[in-house]
């Protein structure tokens, strides 16, 4: 009886592994990089002021690595085994400091915590950054608040919200990625063109 109940269990262990099959498998999640082919810093800056970056903070439900994504309104739902190697907010803010940095708009910019003086300091908000399937091809679609401050005095010099919309190469996580990294160049260029005009 009791190598009868031992097959019986082994059979089972065998199916469920067949119907589980390799996606199953924590050890295949993918990881992706959330990235930005920034050129480099070519012309002197324009301004001697030093510029604090902080670092980029996140709605709820994208203070995650998790990668999200939609297929009808307001149901925000998140890939099983495809992640971003860290949150984006995260991968954001050396991003956003390279980007100014190599626009020559600024004497410096630095990340915080420094402990340099800065003139004025960039406060940053990621608002959404998901995969929207309820529309082909399925497009990415970043938000990003970004807030200009006078360090000396706190006061608000600027506010403004970045938006980028990127179909999709693939109806999956990879091209979602892929879309991700081009709707980040987007919004980094619009952002350093912001901070340009409005430090003048």
């Amino acid at each position: 009886m009791r190598i009868w109940v031992k097959g019986i269990s082994l059979i089972g262990l065998v199916l469920l592994a067949a119907c589980v099959g390799p996606q199953g498998k924590q050890s295949d999640t993918a990881t992706y990089l959330l990235s930005a082919a920034l050129p480099t810093k070519t012309a002197s800056a324009k301004s001697s002021a030093t510029l604090l970056v902080t670092p980029t903070r996140a709605h709820p439900g994208f203070d995650t690595p998790r990668m999200a994504y939609v297929r009808e309104a307001n149901r925000i739902e998140y890939y099983a085994y495809h992640r971003w190697v860290e949150t984006p907010a995260r991968m954001l803010t050396p991003l956003i400091a390279q980007a100014l940095e190599s626009s020559g708009a600024f004497g410096a910019v630095v990340q915080s915590p420094a402990s340099v003086r800065a003139n004025l300091r960039l406060d940053t908000e990621l608002v959404s950054l998901v995969q929207d399937f309820t529309q082909q091809p399925s497009r990415v679609r970043l938000a990003l608040r970004a807030q200009l401050v006078d360090a000396s005095s706190g006061a608000v010099i600027a506010t403004r919200t970045f938006e980028a919309q990127v179909s999709a190469t693939a109806e999956a996580a990879h091209g979602g990625a892929e879309a991700a990294n081009r709707a980040t160049l987007e919004i980094l260029s619009k952002l350093s063109d912001w901070c340009a005009a409005v430090a003048k």
